[in-house]
């Protein structure tokens, strides 16, 4: 492919995923296909930053690649910046990979970037799907390395490694060889050297054929999670997956991915074996079944109808006073009137109670395991957690329900719940309080 062909399939790219290169955040190592990223770039009209991460594994092969990239800038007039990671142990690759993304972020913030483009080839893209295929992975890991992920843009997605190396060649491009990509330990290495190779005998065109099929499996991926967004629906500080719509083992999986996705938007996706744990409680109406998920998420099941995701809070321990105004107690908003008349229409709101004002002052604190009340028209002592369990209250709500007390700790109402029989109001009662309470 000549250099103008190369450019303008770059550009076709860019223009057909909605990628920004007018003003992005470049990567470049010093390889091969960083370098063309910067060119192709420039190329197109675009005015780049250049990030090189000097993370120190190669030694004197690592300062060389940071002076590579200083003097490729300089020669080509943009402005390059240099972080150095150092990082020792097992999994470098993973967590070098993780913090490259984090500083680029930050970088692209401080320098008002349009995007953050990087160097990834269709041959990276039949890489990953082959591994991700070894590893058992559903739709999502088949669609490979997607050609953008919010401000993270990849141009070269759809050239392959060889188109890469032959556009340097034509516009006389000089550009540095890592050494580790040759060693065999690593497990996309072993892909790259000796898988691919064989398929490439046995199918020639493997490659591109791998990277076209993944494009297929990411429209279907889309197509699917566009209908399984009917299913989730943000509500009340939760993040619900709504079972009766998600009537089919796939898409209830990507729901319940959709739904991790929208309450930990900066985690990375959820793992397939979550995903299918969270999925299999599902199937089981006698209850709630808790997972605390990455990112300080929680996940409750809730008896076969629902799955609410929500990020998990510490239990407030204190009390706070029930005073006339607005407050925000334990993830709820609160509003006291004090001496007002009685309403039965309004008090027959179940986020509304109406409180006899001469047993306050009232407190607000959440459940505990021992409380007990007397429910208006019981004619006796129940648990409040008992209370709730026979309104199917889910067991992960019933321990961050707040309750209102009065001065000797007895429970006056229990929010969304019932109402303590010695502290109800009627149309004869004056001085009522009334309380209203709402999910934040």
């Amino acid at each position: 492919m000549e250099a103008r062909g190369f450019i303008d399939s770059v550009r076709n790219t860019a223009s057909l995923f909605g990628m920004d290169v007018s003003r992005p955040l470049a990567l470049v190592s010093g390889g091969p296909d960083s370098v063309a990223l910067l060119r192709a770039i420039l190329e197109l009209g675009g005015e780049p930053n250049v990030l090189h991460i000097n993370h120190g594994l190669r030694a004197d092969e690592s300062e060389a690649d940071e002076r590579f990239v200083r003097d490729l800038c300089e020669g080509l007039g943009v402005r390059c910046e240099v972080r150095r990671v150092h990082f020792s142990g097992s999994n470098f690759q993973e967590r070098a990979r993780e913090e490259r993304y984090r500083i680029s972020a930050e970088a692209a913030r401080e320098f008002g970037c349009s995007s953050i483009a990087t160097g990834h080839n269709s041959d990276d893209v039949a890489e990953t799907v082959l591994m991700n295929l070894a590893r058992g992975a559903g739709l999502r890991g088949l669609s490979g390395i997607p050609p953008k992920r919010g401000n993270i843009v990849r141009p070269l997605i759809g050239r392959s490694r060889d188109e890469i190396l032959a556009y340097l060649g034509a516009i006389g491009q000089v550009y540095r060889t890592d050494s580790t990509n040759l060693a065999a330990k690593y497990s996309r290495n072993r892909v790259r050297l000796e898988v691919l190779p064989v398929l490439e005998e046995m199918h020639p065109g493997a490659s591109r054929s791998i990277s076209r099929a993944a494009n297929l499996a990411r429209e279907a991926l889309e197509a699917l999670e566009e209908i399984a967004s009917d299913a989730v629906e943000a509500k009340g500080g939760e993040v619900i997956v709504y079972l009766d719509r998600a009537r089919s083992p796939a898409l209830l999986r990507h729901a319940v991915r959709l739904g991790y996705e929208k309450a930990a938007p900066d985690e990375p996706p959820l793992g397939s074996k979550l995903v299918e744990a969270v999925a299999g409680a599902a199937e089981k109406t006698d209850g709630t079944r808790i997972f605390d998920l990455p990112g300080g998420v929680v996940a409750a099941v809730r008896f076969g109808r629902e799955v609410a995701f929500y990020k998990a809070v510490e239990t407030e321990a204190g009390t706070a006073d029930l005073v006339s105004g607005e407050m925000v107690f334990g993830g709820w908003e609160v509003s006291v009137r004090e001496g007002v008349g009685f309403d039965g229409g309004d008090a027959a709101k179940v986020n509304v109670a109406y409180l006899d004002g001469g047993r306050g002052p009232y407190r607000v604190r959440m459940v505990r395991e021992g409380d007990t009340m007397r429910p208006m028209g019981l004619g006796g002592r129940k648990k409040v957690f008992r209370a709730m369990m026979d309104r199917k209250a889910p067991k992960d709500v019933r321990r961050k329900t707040p309750v209102v007390v009065d001065g000797n700790d007895e429970v006056a109402w229990v929010f969304l719940g019932e109402t303590g029989e010695k502290f109800a109001v009627g149309p004869e009662t004056g001085g009522a309080i009334r309380v209203e309470v709402r999910k934040t």
